[in-house]
């Protein structure tokens, strides 16, 4: 089937945002006293900001807010600036374009950055509907978006799609996949962002792209 709905995850997949990301978590962290964990900045990339201050450095719900509140004192200025479009990815949405996908961002970031995000690097010309999280700016219960789970959902029932056979969603992170795959989406992993081939099969991704060519082949020729 013709896959018409084309959902990109934005980092490790349209942009090599580590740099901005990184440096962003880490002020946060000093701003506790608490020392980072380089080996573990991999995993940092793809998942909300509250699950890595939770999860990873042990933080109260309380304190995980005021720490992405500091997350967003350097990422806002700076961070998201510390970043650029992979090689490759801007001929390849313009390709898809061309070809008439309805291409679209689906990305755990918070929607006002990706928005940001996407306008900087001139890619916002390709897309018609940028979706993110907006657990920090939502009160709870009222429409909010904490998951990429919730991202997707929103972008499903927004966009009126009502045969998720014709979506397919492109991710480096197994998030993006089994996220995805609830909805009964295809799925895409790329080898290029900050996941790996064996992360990306072990989430149940049907295709695997080694570069953004890989993706937009798969995309128009099925």
């Amino acid at each position: 089937m013709e896959k018409r709905y084309i959902l990109f995850d934005l980092d490790g997949t349209l942009t090599a945002s580590y740099e901005g990301i990184i440096n962003a978590v880490v002020y946060s962290l000093k701003q506790f006293g608490i020392e980072p964990k380089p080996e573990r900045f991999s995993e940092v990339i793809g998942p909300p900001l509250r699950h890595t201050f939770m999860d990873m450095y042990g933080m109260s719900k309380d304190e995980s807010e005021q720490a992405i509140r500091f997350f967003h004192e350097y990422y806002d200025e700076k961070g998201l600036f510390e970043n650029r479009p992979y090689d490759g990815v801007e001929d390849m949405l313009h390709t898809l374009y061309a070809h008439g996908k309805k291409l679209m961002i689906a990305t755990a970031k918070a929607q006002t950055i990706a928005e940001r995000v996407a306008d900087h690097f001139g890619l916002s010309q390709y897309l018609c509907f940028i979706a993110g999280t907006n657990a920090d700016f939502v009160a709870e219960g009222d429409g909010i978006r904490a998951t990429k789970e919730d991202v997707i959902k929103y972008i499903l029932e927004s966009n009126d799609i009502k045969d998720p056979e014709k979506a397919v969603m492109v991710g480096d992170r197994a998030y993006d996949i089994t996220s995805a795959k609830k909805f009964g989406i295809q799925t895409m992993g790329v080898l290029y962002g900050y996941g790996t081939g064996e992360e990306l099969i072990s989430a149940g991704a049907d295709y695997l792209a080694k570069d953004p060519k890989d993706v937009e082949r798969y995309i128009i020729e099925g």
